[in-house]
């Protein structure tokens, strides 16, 4: 019987007895036989069971081979694999993690005694600190063989393992305290290893673990000092976790004879400039022992604690000063020059305690701080048609990749332009393109419809079909069919437009498209738009509506005396009326509603019902009331399918949306807030959110309602990209003119008081941009005032806003606002804020 036939009898067959046997007889060129049919097979028509994880050990020249067909974690029969270890062992076994894994470790020690395998030490960590499961009792697990506590067990501290881990009331942690406490192993080397372990860059989980059993030994003033160095060496490792543990193990003996300050201080240097307060404040606790300690030391400790002023913490910053102030030289010129370099930060009462350590002892004088301009978020630029045919076929390959919000505006107008100048060979370099479009099928939105524009064009155009549009044509449908009864107003809208410049190239007319941008990131001139329409006036056509509304729409209101005039020298009445949306600024007031022009929607604070298992979990949010109609007229408008389009549009086409009507982008942000921003618990799309804010804040227009609150749930935002680019924002609008500062603070406000987010992500933020400008300072104040002024009860850190609002106070030399007299008086009887609101009344 051939090799192949009798291992599918033996498979098939499940003849168990017979499969030892058979392997033992395979010759090398079998053995690869039979690998073959295994990965055939395995998964596919066969599924593992015994005799394919025997066969597969047996038949698998390396680890990696084997890994690769096994199934990874299989429960195999032990007395088989002994009956076959008897005659054969792969080379590689005592390597083979995830087959060794299966079996209990006194097994596999015996397996080694027998001289079957040799372990590897990584393997032998794992597969003791994996034992505790085990049906063996911990005395035989630790005692059956000595090479567990010679050796294995240190390898715990050598190697990441699963030492973590703990099952049935046993763990590591008690095990290795049991045998140091009964002499079984060395104490001085446990706390040596384990400190090896840590610095030994292991997992996060891993260190902490290890630091814990260093602090679960409980080791003496002696032992700490014996293992000091060994102890400075973690404050240079990045998971700053293990900080505050180290610390708080050798602050009792810093001021002991042996202990070495100079070594001790040189490797925390750094850490004062970490933000994490229990680190900060147990180093200024150890810095004010030293220095109380040693006068040699003082200056080294003024030096070292002064990050602590870029800290925004009121208290760390007050502690850090109060030191300094004592132990510090205020006529040291070293001193005094190093303090300067963080005049900008330090915070008001941490100033008052270190009045004499500034130049010449006099009080500093808050200046105006003039070191910070505001610059425009975005400079828009030029867009430059499209001048050659090669220039056109790059650009179409471009049009699918989200790159620039305009390339498809341009598209459209250099294909109406070069409509009838492609030759055929032009249609080949467009291949790459049509089988992008194709891909498109299956997406919806605009990319979807896009596709279909260009497919359909390529079949009107091109003479002998290629197959890619033979296969386009039967996987999309015709242009005029795309739009369906469900499909969102403004896809409607969009494809209406996109059948208007189908006309045009099918009629072969080479008139412009109106509502092409000229400027990045969606604007047009009224002088290009009336260049554009002087043509229409020529040939006496009429632009296609959506394409004329959409120009109107995304015409830059400025100079708008010039414009006018030069519109009337340029175009008769009947064309000159085109452009009465952009010259009447109360054209749209009688026509479309005033929430939805002005972008001031209702908005309701609620709760919302989140279902996990078997609990109901509800959270606060904020629903922006859009209503919708549900039908059109004929003769609607763009705005009208606009303005009715909050259901079924993807967020990837929002800034596309966005830029159709950038005057009118009330709805659109609504529905992105509502969809993404509704929580402070559950927030989607971050990305996505980026990248609309950034959209919208490149359009450099003013915030409508609807875009300070969208601002506000940045500002709450539990990633620190969103939240620090909504920062970004506030700090370059705060200090313009038409940025209302107040209205996004009662929005904030009105938000923490329902306790939609926590107040420390605002606080946080808003800390590290405090003596930016003296201009920031004022807004920012009134933004403070606002806020609180919108608080009706002592919410959870609320302390944190007051000292921010005392900071600011401080800052501008102002006095507290009449509106939140009467809040301080009633917050005033909560213990914890009755020290801060009586700093506050008495500033």
């Amino acid at each position: 019987m051939l090799i192949e036939e009798e291992f599918r009898a033996i498979y098939l067959n499940y003849k168990i007895k017979e499969i030892v046997p058979f392997l033992e007889k395979l010759t090398q060129k079998d053995k690869k036989e039979v690998a073959a049919i295994l990965k055939n097979n395995i998964n596919k028509e066969w599924g593992h069971n015994n005799i394919s994880v025997l066969a597969t050990l047996v038949c698998s020249k390396t680890k990696n081979e084997y890994e690769k067909i096994s199934p990874g974690y299989y429960s195999m029969p032990v007395n088989i694999i002994d009956e076959l270890f008897e005659t054969y062992v792969p080379e590689w076994i005592g390597e083979c993690h995830l087959f060794l894994s299966e079996f209990e470790y006194i097994k596999v020690l015996e397996w080694e005694q027998k001289g079957y395998l040799k372990l590897n030490d990584h393997i032998s960590a794992l597969l003791l600190s994996s034992s505790l499961v085990s049906s063996y009792t911990l005395e035989e697990i630790l005692f059956t063989y000595p090479v567990t506590i010679d050796s294995h067990i240190w390898l715990l501290f050598e190697h990441e393992s699963n030492v973590t881990y703990h099952s049935h009331g046993r763990n590591w942690k008690e095990i290795l305290k049991t045998l140091v406490q009964d002499n079984k192993i060395e104490r001085s080397k446990v706390l040596k290893s384990s400190l090896n372990a840590i610095n030994s860059n292991f997992s996060k989980e891993n260190n902490t673990w290890f630091l814990e059993l260093l602090i679960y030994l409980k080791p003496t003033d002696m032992e700490i000092i014996a293992l000091q160095e060994e102890l400075f060496v973690v404050f240079y490792s990045l998971q700053y976790s293990l900080f505050s543990g180290i610390l708080k193990m050798v602050s009792p003996v810093i001021t002991q004879d042996g202990f070495k300050t100079e070594e001790f201080l040189q490797a925390i240097a750094s850490l004062m400039t970490l933000t994490t307060k229990n680190i900060v404040n147990a180093l200024l606790q150890i810095l004010e022992k030293i220095a109380k300690n040693s006068k040699e030391f003082h200056e080294e400790v003024c030096f070292l604690l002064m990050p602590v002023f870029l800290n925004k913490d009121k208290a760390l910053q007050t502690k850090g000063a109060k030191i300094l102030a004592q132990y510090g030289d205020p006529k040291s010129i070293k001193i005094q020059k190093e303090l300067m370099l963080y005049t900008g930060s330090i915070l008001s009462d941490a100033r008052t305690l270190l009045t004499n350590f500034f130049v010449e002892h006099e009080i500093l004088q808050k200046k105006e701080i003039q070191n910070y301009e505001i610059s425009s978020w975005y400079l828009s630029e030029p867009i430059a048609p499209i001048e050659t045919v090669d220039d056109f076929i790059f650009l179409a390959s471009q049009i699918f990749n989200n790159n620039e919000t305009y390339h498809f505006d341009l598209f459209l107008d250099a294909l109406v332009r070069f409509n009838d100048g492609f030759k055929e060979e032009d249609f080949n370099k467009l291949e790459p393109v049509f089988k992008a479009a194709l891909k498109r099928k299956e997406v919806g939105g605009l990319h979807h419809l896009w596709a279909t524009f260009l497919i359909n064009y390529g079949l009107l155009k091109q003479t002998k079909k290629s197959q890619v549009l033979q296969d386009a044509c039967l996987a999309l449908p015709t242009l005029e069919n795309w739009s369906e009864k469900k499909t969102p107003f403004i896809f409607k809208a969009y494809h209406q437009f996109l059948l208007g410049i189908f006309e045009l190239l099918k009629q072969n007319k080479k008139l412009p498209v109106l509502s092409v941008p000229d400027h990045t990131p969606c604007w047009i001139t009224i002088h290009s738009l009336v260049d554009k329409l002087r043509i229409y006036q020529q040939y006496n056509e009429q632009p296609i509506s959506f394409d004329w509304e959409i120009a109107m729409l995304r015409a830059i209101r400025e100079n708008l005396e010039q414009a006018e005039q030069y519109a009337k020298e340029q175009l008769n009445e009947k064309y000159f009326e085109l452009l009465k949306p952009v010259f009447d600024q109360n054209y749209f007031k009688d026509q479309y509603k005033k929430e939805f022009l002005e972008g001031n929607f209702d908005w309701e604070l609620g709760y919302r019902k989140v279902y996990k298992w078997n609990n109901t979990e509800e959270i606060p949010q904020i629903l922006i009331s859009v209503e919708n109609q549900k039908e059109l007229s004929e003769n609607a408008t763009f705005l009208d399918y606009l303005f009715n389009s909050y259901h079924g549009v993807y967020d990837n086409d929002l800034i596309h949306i966005l830029y159709l009507a950038p005057y009118f982008s009330g709805s659109v942000v609504a529905k992105k807030h509502n969809e993404d921003l509704s929580n402070a618990v559950y927030q989607y799309d971050i990305k996505g959110n980026v990248r609309f804010l950034d959209a919208w804040m490149k359009l450099n227009l003013s915030f409508q309602p609807v875009h300070y609150l969208f601002l506000s749930a940045g500002l709450f935002n539990k990633d620190k990209t969103f939240s620090g680019m909504a920062f970004e924002v506030l700090v370059n609008k705060a200090v313009s003119e038409d940025f209302r500062v107040q209205e996004l603070g009662v929005m904030i406000g009105k938000k923490i008081n329902f306790e939609w987010a926590p107040v420390k992500r605002f606080t946080d933020g808003l800390s590290g941009f405090i003596n930016l400008s003296t201009s920031h300072n004022q807004a920012f104040e009134k933004l403070l005032i606002s806020i609180l002024s919108a608080i009706e009860k002592p919410v959870f850190n609320l302390k944190k806003l007051l000292e921010l609002y005392y900071e600011l106070l401080n800052q501008n030399q102002t006095k507290v606002d009449k509106t939140i007299v009467s809040l301080l008086i009633e917050w005033e009887k909560e213990n914890n804020l009755k020290k801060i609101i009586h700093q506050i009344k008495n500033q």
